[in-house]
């Protein structure tokens, strides 16, 4: 696929952007098998959100590692070409794929974040490729953004996304996330209520974000993030990263290629 320099400038500015309809069934199929195989056996980093009896909100990573499906839909989709295209990049390391499970009936939100805070990463090329499997609606699991939040120049303190207590063990950055639920007048909202399979949603790693709980009765939520760094991403150590089991030997501020963060494509 060819990005065009309309959807790159979007990403840039609004720090999201929607390419509709970029993935095939047979891609979108691999993801749902590989979901299916993932939440049968979880991974070390994976997690369960929601209360016994009140649906089910399930989180893992890295599948790629143990999953072959997952590995595949890597090796032959499209993601990698959006992912270089909308960051105008000459190389790409993979970090992470991040599935993101609401089943029916689920209560708990996705609560306001940034991504990067989560990350052992600096730099302002930092992606994440958002896919979902099933139809996602205001009901089931939307997802919104606040435009341009990502040039505000802030990192916040993390969150456990699924319950929204604030992180004490990690750094306090730039402190809480302000108050977007009770003063929503305040921000610009974009919220994406009517995604197919297929779609694609890509955003940047400090722009604030949420989904809504999924409170149908019968449709799921399921959904990937498949996330890479740029050109311009050097290493920063953290105290607090859910999704990394193991410390890299890297050098902070220095360039991020290693086994962890593998380079997936590169332009020369």
């Amino acid at each position: 696929m060819v990005v065009s320099t309309d959807l790159a400038q979007a990403w840039l500015d609004d720090g999201f952007v929607l390419i509709r309809g970029v993935f095939p069934e047979e891609m979108i199929n691999l993801l749902r098998l590989g979901t299916k195989k993932a939440m049968e056996d979880p991974g070390p980093t994976a997690k369960e959100y929601a209360e016994e009896g009140k649906g089910r909100f399930f989180t893992d990573h890295h599948m790629r590692k143990r999953i072959p499906e997952f590995n595949d839909f890597l090796s032959n989709s499209s993601v990698k070409d959006i992912a270089a295209g909308l960051m105008n990049t000459k190389k790409l390391n993979l970090f992470d794929e991040h599935l993101l499970v609401k089943e029916p009936g689920t209560e708990n939100p996705t609560y306001w974040h940034q991504d990067l805070p989560y990350y052992e990463l600096s730099g302002s090329q930092i992606i994440s490729l958002w896919i979902p499997m099933d139809p996602t609606s205001a009901e089931s699991g939307a997802i919104s953004f606040i435009r341009n939040s990502h040039n505000w120049g802030k990192i916040y303190q993390p969150i456990r996304i699924g319950l929204g207590d604030l992180v004490k063990e990690a750094e306090y950055f730039d402190g809480p996330a302000p108050d977007i639920e009770n003063e929503p007048e305040k921000y610009d909202i974009v919220t994406f209520d009517n995604l197919e399979p297929g779609d694609c949603l890509a955003f940047q790693a400090a722009v604030l974000h949420h989904a809504s709980p999924n409170i149908t009765k019968s449709e799921r939520r399921r959904a990937i993030s498949i996330r890479f760094a740029g050109d311009d991403v050097t290493w920063q150590p953290r105290s607090y990263i859910p999704s990394v089991p193991d410390t890299p030997d890297l050098v902070p501020g220095g360039p991020i290629d290693c086994e962890q963060y593998p380079l997936v494509w590169s332009k020369d």
